[in-house]
């Protein structure tokens, strides 16, 4: 489960420029991206659809991630990027420890945004080399109090369409990702259950997973 939950997520922001049917959570489409920096689309992200917005994600992951001429750590490093400049760091780190995260300081809560960051790419980055052209589908986002939701689907050549769920939030007034769910199942909840059982094994220590981070992730 969790290979093909990393496999469909990674197709799904790789195939979201040019595969696109309908407006969903992704950025302006390819001519607009191109046309656009890269900087400029992370300043004006707020004010567009939230489509548009997990479009541009999808454009950049192609341009910066796809095929297999990139070596690992530049890929990876190319990942973190794109985490800075689409997701918020700071809440999913927040959400995935769960109420563990009210023992750290602030300063504390910032490295393990990091760390996590570096687990998130270690996992992900490598898996770019293996786009096969899904089809990312996109329909209508939805809003639910402070948050907006994105339905979509990715349609594969080899079996059902599978369903995927984009939760973004504004900060200082920009839209940044928080959660993706897969089939009902958030990834977000699937990790911070991952890691309670660690801290809960290990008498509450959030050091302990921590130090199982940085063990994974040669740190």
């Amino acid at each position: 489960m969790k290979h093909l939950h990393g496999r469909i997520l990674i197709a799904s922001l790789m195939t979201a420029s040019a595969m696109v049917a309908l407006p969903f959570g992704h950025m302006a489409r390819a001519a607009t991206v191109q046309a656009a920096n890269s900087q400029a689309i992370v300043e004006v992200a707020s004010a567009q659809d939230p489509s548009d917005f997990i479009r541009g994600l999808g454009d950049e992951a192609i341009s910066e991630l796809a095929g297999d001429k990139i070596d690992d750590s530049s890929r990876q490093a190319r990942f973190i990027d794109l985490m800075d400049k689409y997701f918020q760091m700071d809440q999913i780190a927040r959400f995935v420890l769960g109420r563990y995260w009210r023992n750290l300081s602030d300063q504390e809560l910032s490295d393990f945004a990091d760390l996590l960051q570096k687990y998130l790419a270690l996992n992900y980055a490598s898996k770019f080399k293996d786009f096969d052209g899904e089809k990312f589908v996109v329909g209508e986002a939805t809003e639910n109090k402070k948050d907006t939701f994105v339905n979509s689907q990715v349609v594969r050549p080899d079996g059902p369409p599978v369903k995927i769920v984009w939760r973004m939030r504004e900060f200082d007034g920009k839209l940044r990702i928080i959660d993706v769910s897969i089939e009902g199942i958030s990834m977000g909840i699937t990790q911070r259950d991952e890691f309670a059982s660690v801290i809960q094994q290990n008498g509450g220590k959030v050091e302990a997973l921590t130090d199982l981070l940085k063990q994974k992730t040669g740190k």
